[in-house]
C-alpha cells in the first residue's frame, strides 16, 4: 500500500470511530467498511460471512441487523480485543443473547455489540471455511477465491435484492467468490448432516440459487468436479440430490476431509 494510501486509511477508520457512537449507529456499508478496516490494522486477516454477506451477492435477507466476519483462528481474541478497543461492546446477556443461541443458528465463536440489538460476530476459519486457502491480508492476484466487495461483477443495489456491491472506496472488505462460497456451503450441509443446522445451510443455498446462479458471478460450471453435481440436482429439483449429498458425505469422510461436527450439535 502506498503512503497516501494508509494515511487515507487511517483518516478513515478515525473519522468512522470518532463520528459515530457506534452504539447507536445503522448497520450499512460505511460501519462494515470500518470493521473490516479495524482487523486489517490489527494484522487480521478477514472476510465477509453471514447474512450480510449474503445481500452483496444480491441477495434479499429479511435479517439484517449483524455483521460477521471469518477470521484465522489463532486470531479471534486479536480481533475481539481490536473491536473492543474501537468501541464495540462486549455482550452481558449470556446465553440468553440470540447471537450466542445454538438453536437460532451456528454460533460464532465470539461476538460483540453495536447496541443491544446489533452485534459484529467473529468465526474462526476452521469452524465454516476449514477447506478454504488461507487467506492474507494484502490483496493476492490471480486468486479466484476472494473478491473485492465493491467488485464491478457484484450487483448494485436493487430494491428487493439486496445492498449490492460496496463503493470502490471500500475495496478492502473482501468476500469469498461465489463458487467458493457455495462450495462452503455444501461443505456445511455435509458435516451439519441429520442436525438443526442442515436446514440453515440449505436455505442459503437455496438462496444463492434463487437470486445468484446464471450471472457472472455463479454458475455451475465455476464449482469443482465433487460439488458440481449436488448442485446441478439442486438446482433443477432433481429427486436424485440427497443420494448426491450422502455420496459426496461418505467421500469427504473417508478421506477424512469433513471434521466434526460436535461443536454445532443442537
Amino acid at each position: 500500500m502506498l503512503p497516501d494510501d494508509q494515511l487515507l486509511d487511517d483518516l478513515y477508520l478515525g473519522n468512522m470511530v470518532a463520528n459515530h457512537d457506534l452504539r447507536g449507529h445503522h448497520l450499512d456499508n460505511d460501519l462494515v467498511a470500518s470493521i473490516s478496516l479495524l482487523l486489517d490494522k490489527a494484522r487480521v486477516p478477514n472476510l465477509l460471512w453471514g447474512n450480510y454477506l449474503l445481500t452483496v451477492y444480491g441477495v434479499h435477507t429479511i435479517v439484517d441487523v449483524s455483521v460477521d466476519f471469518v477470521v484465522p483462528d489463532a486470531l479471534v481474541d486479536v480481533s475481539f480485543s481490536a473491536l473492543s478497543k474501537a468501541g464495540f461492546h462486549s455482550c452481558t446477556e449470556s446465553s440468553e443473547c440470540p447471537y450466542a443461541n445454538p438453536l437460532r443458528s451456528p454460533p460464532p465463536s465470539a461476538h460483540l455489540h453495536i447496541d443491544s440489538e446489533t452485534a459484529v460476530s467473529l468465526y474462526r476459519k476452521s469452524d465454516v471455511l476449514w477447506a478454504f486457502p488461507d487467506f492474507e491480508i494484502a490483496p493476492q492476484p490471480n486468486i479466484s477465491d476472494i473478491m473485492a466487495a465493491s467488485d464491478i461483477r457484484l450487483p448494485t443495489a436493487i430494491l428487493g435484492r439486496g445492498r449490492g456491491r460496496f463503493s470502490p472506496c471500500h475495496s478492502f472488505v473482501r468476500i469469498p467468490s461465489a463458487p467458493r462460497y457455495c462450495e462452503a456451503l455444501i461443505l456445511l450441509l455435509c458435516r451439519d448432516y441429520d442436525t438443526a443446522y442442515e436446514t440453515y445451510w440449505m436455505a442459503i443455498l437455496t438462496y444463492m440459487l434463487e437470486f445468484v446462479d446464471g450471472v457472472d458471478l455463479l454458475n455451475e460450471d465455476g464449482l469443482g468436479e465433487a460439488y458440481r453435481r449436488f448442485y446441478l440436482a439442486l438446482k433443477h429439483g432433481d429427486s436424485r440430490m440427497y443420494l448426491l449429498l450422502d455420496g459426496l458425505r461418505s467421500d469427504l469422510k473417508r478421506r477424512q476431509l469433513l471434521p466434526s461436527n460436535k461443536l454445532y450439535q443442537a
